[in-house]
């Protein structure tokens, strides 16, 4: 707000020289003051010269946009995309560490790649970070505003086993499926595809440049525009929730796909046995079954509305000029929101998980019915990008769980990177996020659906501790 003050009463700041600004939509300021590294662990060892000559190739020659400095210039955040790519001005920072041994280690955190039942469980998330950043990488949104930071920054832990490689940047700069787009383009070029035959992303693209127009819109379906006093008492109770249950606890949840067969198979049964020709995905179980074992211990008495949200990609949509789908590369945040309608949370205890399931395609599906909507959605947020609603009533407890399993990380083929001589296929095994804020942001309530191998969906879900505790003693879910 300061900032935009003092530009009304300043001369406009020029860009600086050899720089082309891009002003940030407000689908990329939807969560500006957060950094997301993307981490993938690869069952073999890399060349890490390999790895820095091909993502430095593709930012350049084919996503220069990635390789943007982001600035705050005349109260406006944008990106600022270097005209040429040098010394001076490196598309991206690339570090890494050499150990010339096996990973393995009484010392190092293990990979949980050990558990095999056939029933969901929860474990410890091992502390990886410093596998995936390095000291230097900027942590908070404040450090990728200091001059000439490129957005990317790319920092590799090769061992004789396993190669750790973390790929950071302001959320400002891309959503999980942009991520998505650099990182498969980026293997292509590793296992020797021609660069100029791997689609890639304009500078100056602007997809939601036609929806910054005035609109009537008064806010976005699901998000709620609170009075000053009921922003007030929202707070207050958030608050609340957290003097009760203090300490915030990232868990990974591991749910068989055996578990999510069997569900869905008894789930589709019941509904034809009941003559309905409705149908409800894997995904629908998933987050109907993870809800169901949270609120679940929640008393009986206990009717507080539960807002649930689930990011959705917008690229996909046909909303774009002449009513198409985006159809290109796009790198940059391009993500909207699903809000189930509000479900009390002594619901959960009586309601099976198909009946919730249902609740949740039957959203889905209405919500992609609805063009309009959807577009009404996307001009509010174009034509409000700073402003700042709310997930749930002042009353409610919201939870918004983003799906990475759409970016598909864990078919990525690094093989063309394995060091000469060593002959094998090198395949992601782990997927991790790591998330940090200049500023102290509540992450409770909060999950991301981050991988599948073969056996099972991994998610990594944020709750308070007192709240595990629950879940623990319920019996729903084993802890591992």
């Amino acid at each position: 707000m300061f900032s935009r003050l003092f530009s009304m009463f300043s001369a406009p700041t020029p860009p600086p020289e050899g720089m082309r600004p891009i002003p940030c939509t407000g689908f990329d300021l939807g969560a500006k003051d957060l950094v997301m590294t993307t981490g993938l662990i690869i069952d073999a060892r890399l060349d890490s010269k390999k790895l820095e000559h091909t993502i430095s190739m593709l930012v350049e020659r084919k996503f220069p946009r990635a390789g943007a400095r982001l600035a705050l210039r005349n109260g406006v955040y944008e990106f600022q995309v270097p005209k040429m790519f040098g010394p001076d001005t490196p598309p991206l920072v690339f570090t890494a560490e050499d150990y010339p041994e096996p990973y393995r280690s009484t010392v190092r955190p293990e990979i949980p790649k050990h558990i095999s039942d056939s029933q969901p469980s929860v474990s410890a998330i091992p502390d990886l970070d410093a596998y995936f950043r390095s000291r230097s990488c900027p942590a908070s949104l404040d450090a990728f505003l200091v001059p000439n930071t490129p957005l990317p920054h790319v920092h590799v832990t090769v061992f004789d086993d396993i190669t750790f490689i973390g790929i950071t940047a302001s959320h400002i700069g891309f959503d999980a499926l942009g991520t998505k787009t650099l990182l498969h383009a980026w293997t292509r070029l590793i296992n020797g595809d021609d660069i100029d035959t791997i689609p890639g992303m304009d500078w100056d693209a602007m997809p939601f440049e036609s929806f910054t127009g005035p609109t009537t819109v008064r806010h976005m379906r699901g998000w709620f525009d609170l009075g000053v006093f009921t922003q007030l008492l929202f707070i207050a109770r958030f608050v609340l929730r957290l003097f009760r249950d203090p300490k915030e606890t990232s868990y990974l949840v591991r749910v068989p796909k055996v578990f999510l067969d069997d569900s869905k198979r008894e789930i589709m049964e019941n509904l034809k046995l009941q003559g309905s020709a409705e149908w409800v995905g894997s995904s629908d179980i998933l987050m109907a079954w993870w809800f169901k074992t949270v609120f679940s211990c929640r008393a009986s008495n206990d009717a507080t509305p539960i807002h649930i949200h689930f990011p959705v990609n917008l690229r996909e949509k046909s909303v774009f000029h002449g009513e198409s789908t985006l159809g290109t590369p796009y790198i940059n945040n391009a993500v909207s929101s699903i809000a189930v309608p509000p479900i009390p949370a002594n619901t959960f205890r009586e309601e099976s998980v198909g009946a919730l399931a249902l609740r949740i395609r039957r959203t889905i599906l209405a919500y992609n019915a609805d063009v309009p909507g959807i577009r009404a959605d996307m001009y509010w947020r174009c034509a409000n990008p700073s402003q700042v609603h709310f997930p749930c009533s002042a009353d409610g407890e919201y939870a918004i769980n983003t799906n990475w399993r759409a970016a598909q990380f864990s078919e990525l083929d690094f093989s063309g990177a394995c060091v000469p001589g060593s002959g094998k296929e090198a395949r992601v095994v782990f997927v991790f996020p790591v998330i940090s804020s200049g500023n102290t942001v509540p992450m409770r309530g909060n999950g991301a659906v981050l991988m599948e191998d073969e056996e099972a969906i991994w998610m990594n879900q944020v709750r308070g501790e007192k709240d595990w505790e629950r879940i623990r003693q319920s019996g729903t879910v084993t802890f591992i």
